[in-house]
């Protein structure tokens, strides 16, 4: 994984996702060059995870972050949290994008995930230090999430929020878009299910049914089995 230009720092989007500025570092970098060479997912989801998301989304993490992805996602609590503590279990890096400055931990106890990830991986925010993490700059940021990523994994979602908003997002920007499926009638699943029901998205049971869709774009990034690709008979 070359994430050698971020050097495992925090950054601070300024102008957009046009550059990054790194903290004592006098240079910028283009933060979409340097994840462009990644085969990055987005990984969203309710806040209110129940423990089916969670497990959801801790075991496609790890499973992504394991098979060579680059898992992008939030900090928040719920699914987003659940997606940094699945790389970080095994070992890889991982990209949160904040939706206020990066010195403003939220919510407060998830300090030691935002230590973690700045030292393995990469805080990114379009806020100055000190701002703080408004309930407006949510949907905002969802837009990072899903234009870093070349696909975005949708794993629990009420019928209305969030989660939606990024989905939405990802089909303007040509994004691909993957879905958990989730028990009938389960409020928190309700949205997934029906972007699968509509057509709108991809219904996955592993990480290689999102993989498999990225194969040929980075040939010898992802470590899928011989037969993970193989149509179904």
């Amino acid at each position: 994984l070359h994430l050698d230009k971020l050097e495992a720092m925090t950054c601070v989007c300024s102008v957009g996702l046009d550059m990054i500025a790194v903290p004592g570092d006098t240079t910028a970098a283009t933060i979409s060059a340097i994840i462009a060479d990644e085969a990055a997912i987005g990984m969203v989801g309710s806040r209110q995870a129940t423990p089916y998301g969670v497990q959801a989304a801790m075991k496609l993490s790890a499973d992504l972050t394991r098979k060579g992805a680059l898992v992008v996602t939030g900090m928040a609590q719920g699914i987003d949290a659940s997606a940094v503590r699945g790389a970080l279990k095994v070992g890889g890096p991982v990209v949160s994008v904040l939706a206020g400055g990066i010195d403003r931990v939220y919510p407060a106890y998830h300090k030691d995930l935002y230590e973690d990830v700045a030292a393995v991986g990469a805080l990114v925010s379009e806020y100055p230090p000190g701002t703080d993490h408004a309930g407006g700059h949510f949907p905002v940021r969802n837009r990072i999430i899903s234009g870093l990523s070349v696909g975005v994994i949708a794993v629990e979602s009420a019928r209305a929020s969030g989660t939606l908003l990024t989905v939405n997002h990802a089909l303007d920007q040509n994004r691909e878009v993957f879905a958990v499926p989730g028990p009938i009638g389960a409020p928190q699943s309700e949205g997934v299910n029906r972007l699968i029901q509509e057509g709108c998205a991809k219904l996955i049971m592993e990480a290689d049914d999102v993989l498999c869709e990225f194969a040929d774009r980075f040939p010898g990034r992802l470590r899928l089995g011989q037969s993970a690709c193989l149509p179904q008979t």
